[in-house]
């Protein structure tokens, strides 16, 4: 295997490894509470099944106040 194919079979790897529900499908997100019913029930409407197509989905429903602030990572408050 060549240096570039080690290198981004690596970064591949770290990826998985670093965001585990990146690979998971919308049930098993939904039964390991990582989303809500409600974002389960929107990414089902939209057929959204890949992390891209959720990150859209669910950021175009946070901006059209879609989902509650709870849903939408950008909208929590962070406690320091």
């Amino acid at each position: 295997m060549g240096k570039l194919s080690c290198v981004v079979v690596a970064c591949a790897a770290g990826i998985v490894l670093a965001w585990p529900s990146a690979a998971q499908t919308n049930e098993a997100l939904l039964q390991e509470r990582l989303i809500s019913p409600a974002v389960f029930e929107l990414l089902l409407r939209r057929g959204a099944t890949t992390p891209e197509q959720r990150r859209q989905v669910i950021g175009e429903a946070c901006k059209t106040g879609q989902l509650g602030a709870g849903d939408c990572p950008q909208q929590r408050q962070r406690r320091d």
